[in-house]
């Protein structure tokens, strides 16, 4: 009797406890959408929500399932934080969330301040010397710390959130030697040694802000500035190994050393692919990074690069004329296709296409033909551009469809692409138009024919 007793007990004890157990909630209500869903990433895992017909949406959120976050809705990405315990109601006017967006629930004060125009607008005067830049980011950076202190946050959210905003403000750091020259014309400028040793002093190693997402970019930054400043010329190769040295001989934190080697490999091989250099990569990444879900992610993109090393079969594309008629790939068998991946609205673009006009006139009696193909989302627009200013290479839209974006991993625009005349890869990435090496290279391919 006792017995069965207690397990009434403990059954109602266990009722009691999870009714008291808030849950973490977050909620989405889209309004005026035509049709974009929302994507929620937290610690590293995607959520694709799905709103019913009314545009609503609801996620329960597990143990673990909490802290900063990241929205994506359409272009945009707002940052978020996701608290233990409470609620966060999300509304989304219209198809850009930046601007037009509210958040409800005991969730929201924390979104409202990391959403604030305050901690959006940052600008840098990079005309500035070395002492002068950091004292002005010391103050970009207690300017955003007296905001902070008024929201009157809970103790552990404010020292985070001073690290976030600290390592946010250090990614400027990187690029200012390089737009420091471009800004004062000094082309030859080279960060003092004072000014680095002040870089070296803002290296923190704390495995505990590696959840921060600013703390990560901010301190791939600071390492990549001290390791590589004396490099003049920009060789991937030489740069990823000095950063490499610096992270093995400097730090001594394990988790920072592989999250650090992971990153600057990573970025080696989104940015060059499998090329000659790409074993002693390998080598050091192999002996310093383990975490199986850093090497699952690497792994996935050697494994799509090794898809358009030279030599592999291009891509089966199908693309429209202006006219609306299909072009694909075995169209041009037996030629050389140099490929010219460009919007209408990229200045580097319109910028390469001058260049690119006069390579086309100067090969125009060869086994080549240039194919300028357009990745603009509004066809219209293309149209209007190529009807204004007609050329004499071939115009293809690609529409919606970016499965040939996807295969050759283009990030960004203009991208040039050379095919060798049995449809094979010859160049996923080849040198811009406006590179005097191009002509060389592009005339030594068609003497081999």
């Amino acid at each position: 009797m006792m017995g069965k007793l207690g397990g009434i007990v403990l059954i109602l004890m266990l009722l009691m406890w999870c009714c008291n157990t808030r849950k973490t909630v977050v909620e989405f209500n889209l309004i005026g959408s035509s049709g974009m869903l929302p994507e929620l990433e937290v610690n590293g895992e995607e959520w694709d929500i799905q709103v019913d017909d009314s545009g609503y949406a609801k996620l329960m959120l597990t143990e673990g399932e909490h802290g900063y976050a990241t929205l994506k809705y359409g272009k945009d990405r707002l940052p978020l934080f996701i608290e233990d315990g409470m609620t966060l109601r999300i509304y989304i006017y219209g198809d850009h969330a930046k601007g037009n967006i509210r958040f409800e629930g005991d969730g929201a004060p924390k979104n409202r301040y990391l959403n604030s125009q305050v901690m959006k607008n940052l600008s840098f005067d990079y005309e500035l010397d070395g002492p002068e830049f950091l004292g002005q980011l010391k103050d970009l950076i207690q300017e955003q710390f007296h905001y902070l202190d008024t929201m009157g946050f809970d103790t552990a959210f404010t020292e985070m959130e001073r690290n976030r905003i600290k390592f946010s403000t250090y990614k400027a750091l990187e690029n200012y030697p390089l737009y420091h020259a471009w800004s004062t014309g000094n082309m030859d400028y080279q960060p003092d040694t004072a000014y680095l040793s002040c870089i070296k002093k803002l290296i923190k190693e704390d495995e505990k802000l590696l959840v921060l997402k600013e703390y990560q970019e901010g301190m791939a930054s600071l390492v990549s500035l001290i390791s590589t400043y004396h490099m003049k010329e920009l060789d991937a190769y030489k740069q990823v190994m000095a950063q490499f040295d610096y992270v093995i001989h400097h730090l001594t934190n394990e988790t920072l050393v592989e999250f650090l080697i992971d990153h600057y490999a990573y970025a080696y091989l989104l940015g060059v692919g499998i090329d000659g250099h790409i074993d002693d990569v390998l080598r050091v990444y192999d002996f310093y990074v383990k975490n199986p879900v850093l090497r699952k992610r690497f792994q996935e993109v050697y494994d799509r690069c090794a898809k358009i090393v030279p030599g592999s079969p291009a891509f089966d594309f199908m693309f429209t004329d202006i006219a609306g008629q299909a072009v694909e790939l075995e169209d041009f068998r037996g030629k050389y296709l140099f490929i010219n991946v460009w919007t209408t609205w990229g200045v580097p673009c319109r910028y390469e296409n001058l260049a690119w006009e006069k390579l086309e006139k100067e090969f125009e009696d060869d086994n080549i033909v240039f194919v300028a193909v357009s990745c603009d989302s509004d066809r219209a627009v293309w149209e209007k551009r190529v009807r204004e200013n007609p050329k004499g290479e071939v115009q293809l839209y690609m529409g919606n469809d970016r499965s040939f974006m996807d295969f050759y991993m283009i990030r960004g625009v203009p991208r040039f692409i050379l095919i060798a005349p049995d449809g094979r890869i010859i160049n996923s990435d080849m040198l811009r138009p406006s590179d005097p090496e191009t002509a060389k290279t592009l005339r030594a391919y068609l003497k081999e024919k």
